[in-house]
């Protein structure tokens, strides 16, 4: 008998569950080390994708890498638990972000001051790759909690309202870029709700668990 409050899934998955959360984990660990290795960017006004750029830039380029491996494999954990068309459209929506997030990293950016009438090939990738993973996630984590949460269990409850993360994170970061420098901390409280979102998540798939019945005395 399994409990209530996991998502059982077979080993590979969980494997690849832990796999997500302690990639975004990294993700996250890399984007706070380019603040202090490139002293001379601001973060309060330099994307996260400006510090691809010039010394030290593969840290960047790791992160960027290291967010589309976590996607990737939470795609691989909830492959197996998913169901319903809302679930399987949520999977494909996941994977087209984890290749975006892989082309921010491939494809690196141009300057910030760069009109976007004279960006390069490449940047001009990195920005179609970025904005797709950005806007496409929110919608993968709704597709994919609906896909998930069925029934009145304790983890229904949970994926219901963290599916809701980041979309709550893209309404956050909207209006913030109202008051602040939109390409600063904005994107990155942003991500900090996508990274929420999945280990949310990858903590609720586990390996069923058997519940031995009390002998009779």
């Amino acid at each position: 008998m399994t409990t209530n409050s996991t998502v059982d899934a077979p080993p590979f998955a969980v494997v690849a569950a832990r796999t997500s959360a302690a990639a975004i984990v990294a993700y996250q660990v890399l984007l706070l080390v380019t603040i202090f290795i490139r002293p001379e960017l601001d973060p309060v006004h330099q994307p996260v994708s400006e510090y691809a750029i010039g010394r030290h830039g593969w840290v960047m380029m790791l992160a960027f890498l290291t967010a589309a491996v976590s996607y990737a494999s939470l795609l691989v954990a909830l492959r197996p638990v998913v169901h319903g068309r809302a679930g399987r459209a949520g999977l494909g929506v996941l994977g087209a972000c984890a290749l975006g997030t892989a082309g921010v990293g491939v494809f690196i950016a141009d300057p910030l001051a760069t009109p976007l009438s004279e960006l390069t090939t490449i940047g001009t990738l990195h920005v179609i790759s970025g904005l797709s993973a950005l806007l496409l996630l929110p919608l993968a984590a709704v597709l994919l909690g609906t896909g998930l949460a069925r029934g009145a269990t304790t983890a229904s409850a949970v994926l219901r309202w963290t599916a809701w993360l980041p979309v709550a994170g893209l309404v956050l970061h909207w209006i913030l870029s109202a008051m602040i420098p939109p390409e600063g901390w904005p994107p990155r409280v942003l991500f900090m709700t996508y990274a929420a979102w999945l280990l949310a998540l990858s903590a609720h798939i586990r390996t069923p668990t058997r519940q031995t019945t009390p002998s009779q005395g």
